[in-house]
């Protein structure tokens, strides 16, 4: 047994090590260190750790370094990891750094989503809603997958998605049948959480605010100049 345990320790540090860099790497981000963030998420990123390619591409990203960013998003997300989906999908809709595909980026939202990402559901929710993405018609949906998309944004609090599924149960639209009982429970629902979000103070943006600011930082840390 203590054999088998010291031959599993080489192993055991292997795992650690990518590990211990990105929550190096997030406290240094946290605290404003950009430089030092990107320097220790980098080895674990290239160790092909997920979470490290993701955090690295979305300082990348936010710094307006997209073509780097496009690449980490694709191989977290080639690891099954939702915010590398996600973080994909963002850069194929508009085409930033990567060519511009929408129907690679519906791919990759609905992985995301399928994955528990809460604004790819938010994003792929809404697409079904308006009957497309981007320029991407999806008038070709199955309307059983549009309602299915819709259905897990509404239960995850989404209210424009609550409000289409009482549309569609008074439409029969979504692949739903009419059902007048469930329409006013969901318009009810809505209305609920709309009103409890208006009368609750305000988030701020200090996230946003933090990722612009670090744009000069990330700028050299990535080997080139800041914009002016």
């Amino acid at each position: 047994m203590a054999v088998a345990s010291l031959l599993a320790l080489p192993f055991q540090d292997a795992l650690a090590a990518p590990e211990d860099d990105y929550r190096q790497g997030v406290a240094a981000y946290r605290r404003g260190d950009v430089i030092g963030a990107m320097s220790a998420l980098r080895p674990a990123a290239k160790a092909g750790h997920a979470p490290s390619q993701v955090h690295l591409a979305f300082i990348l990203e936010s710094a307006d370094f997209a073509e780097q960013a496009a690449p980490l998003y694709a191989a977290a997300a080639g690891q099954g990891s939702a915010d590398g989906h996600a973080g994909l999908a963002g850069l194929l809709l508009v085409g930033r750094g990567i060519a511009k595909d929408e129907k690679r980026a519906l791919q990759h939202f609905s992985k995301a989503a399928e994955g528990g990402h809460a604004l790819a559901t938010e994003v792929l929710a809404t697409a079904y809603l308006k009957g497309q993405l981007g320029g991407l018609s999806l008038a070709e949906v199955p309307a059983a997958e549009a309602g299915a998309a819709v259905r897990r944004a509404a239960d995850a609090g989404h209210v424009p998605s609550m409000e289409g599924l009482a549309r569609a149960y008074r439409t029969g639209g979504l692949g739903l049948g009419i059902d007048p009982a469930q329409a006013l429970q969901w318009e009810r629902r809505g209305a609920e959480v709309r009103a409890a979000r208006a009368a609750a103070p305000a988030a701020g943006a200090s996230s946003a605010a933090s990722a612009a600011s670090a744009r000069g930082a990330t700028a050299v840390a990535a080997g080139a100049k800041p914009a002016p």
